[in-house]
């Protein structure tokens, strides 16, 4: 499997206009795929994606237009309009927030930051596992956007027509996400957006207040991991923020809330398989004083619960749709950031050999 690598220069619409041209057919699978899934998931038709996406601009103009201009440089490229990209980028809130009476669940996620004892003297360690669907694997691409006046350059993971999503940068920032549920739906910044500024940012507390500093209409779990040996994982809902800080170097979030305020707050009725991949992902790391990024790379690897392991797989025996809209792991990547290195793997991590990626060209 190979993923599309671009670099993206320029002043905003620019460089969203070229990231259109040059991803055209992998932003027609984005909106294939999520047009799919609002209906499938939500009964919302791709208008109404739509409209409820326009219902999140006021929380992005003023402090974002520079997203918003680069945004419609993606949908002119594409030869979209603005307000399906703009739905993209509002995945998340109209999959589980915007519209009330969903039962679905969020797709599952293995993250994880290694700091200090747990990591290896001279190695700062951060990454994740995206498990999403199927469809969903042929619209990755990787960005790289250079660095520009203060804002450092950027390695991004992204599902294509989005502009935010995990990545690292030059800074020695890394960022990893969980999704993670929550009840009902509040105005906001949306995830995507929060995402990429706080990519944007050069330390962690710029990078805290970018994810924590405005509401946010969906719960989601963040881990911020700085090259000098610093790391918070902020579990995120409409209510605030719970911070949690890493235990003997180590922290590891699956798709559950573990802060002492949200988990009073949230039900446990998830399927069990959040519950076993933190549990794997524990008996591995916990209690290791010399984890490099080499031993994460085996880790992702863990068919333990397999289908719904570490390295997730889909139902074999599922055909068209549901194929499509079925779960497994679709890229892994394993940053150090002291060394400036990103190990990466396109597909289930047991599949495929970790390659190094720059986080700049």
């Amino acid at each position: 499997m190979s993923v599309k690598q671009i670099v993206l220069r320029g002043a905003p619409y620019e460089r969203g206009l070229s990231y259109g041209r040059t991803c055209r057919d992998e932003i027609l699978i984005s909106l294939d795929s999520y047009r799919r899934l609002f209906r499938k998931e939500r009964n919302v038709t791709w208008e109404q994606a739509r409209a409820i996406a326009g219902r999140f601009l006021p929380y992005i103009e003023g402090r974002y237009d520079a997203y918003l201009a680069e945004m419609r440089g993606i949908a002119e490229g594409a030869g979209l309009e603005f307000e399906d990209i703009l739905a993209l980028n509002c995945r998340t809130e109209i999959l589980y927030s915007a519209v009330k009476g969903t039962e679905k669940s969020p797709d599952e996620c293995s993250a994880f930051s290694a700091v200090a004892p747990a990591a290896r003297p001279g190695s700062v360690l951060a990454g994740q596992t995206w498990d999403y669907t199927v469809a969903q694997r042929e619209a990755l691409i990787i960005a790289r956007l250079p660095e520009e006046k203060d804002i450092p350059a950027r390695l991004l993971f992204l599902e294509a027509g989005m502009i935010g999503g995990m990545g690292v940068n030059a800074a020695g920032l890394a960022l990893t996400l969980n999704a993670l549920d929550t009840e009902g739906s509040a105005p906001g910044v949306p995830l995507r957006i929060r995402m990429r500024s706080v990519l944007d940012c050069r330390d962690i507390n710029a990078a805290y207040i970018a994810a924590a500093g405005t509401p946010i209409p969906f719960a989601a779990s963040l881990i911020i991991t700085h090259r000098d040996g610093v790391s918070l994982n902020l579990e995120l809902d409409p209510s605030g923020c719970d911070v949690l800080i890493p235990e003997d170097g180590l922290l590891v979030h699956t798709n559950h809330f573990l802060g002492p305020r949200m988990v009073l707050t949230h039900p446990h009725d998830k399927l069990a398989s959040t519950y076993c991949r933190l549990q794997t992902l524990k008996q591995s790391l916990k209690s290791r004083k010399d984890l490099s990024a080499g031993d994460i790379e085996e880790f992702f690897r863990d068919h333990r619960g397999i289908p719904v392991s570490v390295c997730r797989h889909c139902n074999p025996h599922l055909t068209g749709e549901d194929h499509l809209d079925d779960c497994q792991t679709n890229f892994a990547f394993v940053a150090d950031l002291k060394k400036g290195i990103v190990r990466f793997v396109p597909g289930n991590p047991c599949e495929g050999d970790f390659v190094t990626l720059p986080v700049a060209l």
